[in-house]
């Protein structure tokens, strides 16, 4: 499974478009390096999430809570709770593929 929720839905074809016309637009100097759908997805995620994080954020209610510890584990890069994922399609959806990534 993709990691970034933008390519885990785009068919392999339509990604594969993508990507050439970004590697025509590196050609042509439109731009000046290779990207590729993967790599914007990844970072547009990674974007949303860290805003998300703060309180005043819009949908930073759609977080689950905060998980409470007594011990001193590793550092991970949230304090949330991770959800349980019984379905393919919720292990699929934004919150949780970020909360799993980035833990």
């Amino acid at each position: 499974m993709p990691s970034v929720l933008g390519v885990v839905f785009l068919s392999a074809e339509l990604e594969g478009q993508i990507n050439a016309f970004l590697k025509r637009a590196f050609k042509y100097g439109f731009c000046t390096k290779i990207y590729t759908i993967k790599s914007i997805a990844e970072e547009a995620d990674k974007l949303l999430f860290r805003k998300m994080m703060c309180a005043n954020h819009c949908i930073h209610f759609l977080l689950p809570s905060v998980k409470s510890t007594k011990y001193c584990f590793r550092p991970k890069g949230h304090p949330y709770q991770l959800p349980r994922c019984e379905y393919e399609l919720h292990k699929k959806s934004f919150i949780p593929l970020c909360l799993y990534r980035n833990c």
